[in-house]
């Protein structure tokens, strides 16, 4: 195996260390402890073995994705599939039922037997839908294809819109994140639909446009500081609003768009922005929620110091949807009939007047579960089982395969701003849907569309006025 000469030489000394620490703990434990403390020795030489073993996965992965990429459909969904429900399925923490709703309650087998349905049904998708191997890519590099002086024009007019409805709502409710009932005050936003499209249309759209022209462009150290303070100024606008998904969508797709526009991600970098993301969203989630009960319940149900709560408090995020997705496989045929769709093409109601609940409200009710906030989302798995069981899961999970791969060779074929943002944006909706849904929103069914008007209008110019732009991507290896 290629790199393994220098691998080796390295993990020596660390394995004859750990060989060196455990072989010292079992002569103690044997000499003082007895058979208890042997047994401790052999559980803490156990850990340091697992310990070794994922770093040297670690290692092997990071080199790996020197020469693939990262974020093509047979590699950032699966790992994120996996790990999601793998971490939610831990039952490491003992809570009575009574006061978490069943949150810790330990997982059966088979919800593994869906899981795993799904995650095939996704994989036969990919390969339906790649006919072979994808084209090679060498040569090819991101393109900013917009005419200058009308990408400016929008980036104004989505600008004028952000602030306008921005203003508009907070005028109505405040300042959400300000105030000490922001988990509740934050819901009151599904009141103003219009507006609330329009802010969130605006906003979602605005981030990419800026940080695609800034990694394609030679600018100056005033210009991206402008620019950067632009992103930074509307993410601020956006957290201010309560919600952590406000700003997880964007962010995600700027993070695919930067990948395949400025630089590829190695795996090691990407490991720790995103743990320092995670670890963000979970000191975020903890004070606003914190000042609504003005309590610290979590942390006496976990038994963690108050200090250390906020940086897990994000992984009761990955359980309750986990949890929810096995209350709903036994409370569904059992107490109710599937929905046949209604709950995976929800959103699309949005359209229609009044106020819709969309699948988590259903679920909530569903369980009789009266808390606090809004609803209790199930992962992608939930609407999907709830719609049509089993078959609605592989049905699902098989046509987002499709999507994602077609997705993907479509962006390889021309690799210009435009392409690469609608990939980035459906690769956000499947990491996002671990958490609610594959179809959440209207938005992820809306903007895609309303960045395709917004190319045809901004590619229209003098064939001279077409920037090229600049990229430090580099050709990837197809994925296999």
């Amino acid at each position: 195996m290629p790199g393994t000469a220098t691998i080796r030489p390295r993990l020596l000394p660390v394995g004859l260390f750990l060989s060196s620490v455990c072989l010292a703990e079992l002569l103690a434990a044997a000499l003082t402890g007895g058979a208890s403390g042997v047994w401790f020795s052999v559980e803490f030489l156990g850990g340091l073995l697992c310990l070794l073993i994922v770093v040297q996965m670690g290692i092997w992965a990071d080199k790996w994705t020197r020469d693939h990429d990262f974020f093509s459909p047979l590699v950032a969904f699966p790992i994120a599939y996996v790990f999601w429900f793998v971490i939610g399925s831990l039952d490491v923490v003992k809570v009575p039922s009574s006061v978490s709703f069943g949150l810790f309650d330990p997982m059966p087998l088979y919800i593994w037997g869906y899981v795993v349905l799904g995650l095939v049904a996704f994989l036969c998708g990919n390969r339906l839908m790649r006919g072979g191997v994808f084209p090679e890519v060498a040569g090819r590099s991101c393109r900013f294809r917009w005419d200058g002086a009308r990408f400016w024009q929008i980036v104004v007019l989505l600008s004028v819109l952000t602030a306008g409805s921005y203003i508009y709502i907070v005028l109505r409710i405040g300042i959400p994140a300000l105030s000490a009932d922001a988990g509740q005050i934050r819901l009151e936003l599904a009141k103003f639909g219009v507006a609330q499209a329009i802010l969130f249309s605006s906003a979602w759209t605005l981030i990419p446009f800026l940080v695609a022209y800034l990694w394609l462009h030679e600018l100056t150290k005033a210009g991206r500081f402008s620019l950067w303070a632009s992103v930074c100024f509307i993410a601020v606008l956006l957290l201010s609003l309560g919600g952590r998904s406000q700003l997880f969508v964007p962010f995600a797709v700027a993070l695919v768009m930067r990948h395949y526009m400025r630089r590829r991600f190695r795996l090691i970098r990407l490991g720790f922005l995103v743990l320092a993301a995670f670890c963000a969203v979970s000191v975020f989630g903890y004070v606003r929620d914190t000042a609504l009960t003005g309590g610290n319940e979590a942390a006496e149900w976990l038994n963690v110091p108050s200090a250390v709560m906020p940086f897990v408090y994000a992984y009761l995020y990955i359980r309750f949807p986990v949890a929810t997705f096995r209350d709903i496989t036994v409370a569904i045929p059992r107490t109710t009939g599937f929905q046949y769709g209604a709950l995976t093409f929800g959103p699309l109601d949005s359209l229609l007047p009044g106020h819709h609940h969309q699948s988590d409200m259903y679920f909530k009710e569903l369980l009789g579960n009266d808390f606090i906030g809004a609803g209790q989302p199930a992962t992608l798995l939930g609407p999907l089982y709830a719609d049509g069981g089993a078959v609605g899961i592989g049905i699902g999970l098989f046509v987002f395969g499709i999507i994602l791969a077609a997705a993907f060779r479509w962006m390889q074929a021309d690799m210009s701003a435009y392409r690469v943002l609608v990939y980035a944006w459906i690769v956000q909706t499947g990491l996002f849907s671990f958490f609610s849904n594959l179809f959440p929103y209207i938005t992820t069914l809306w903007l895609p569309v309303m960045w395709f008007l917004l190319d045809c209008y901004l590619v229209r110019s003098r064939p001279g006025a077409i920037s090229a732009g600049r990229t430090a991507w580099r050709p990837l290896v197809p994925y296999q």
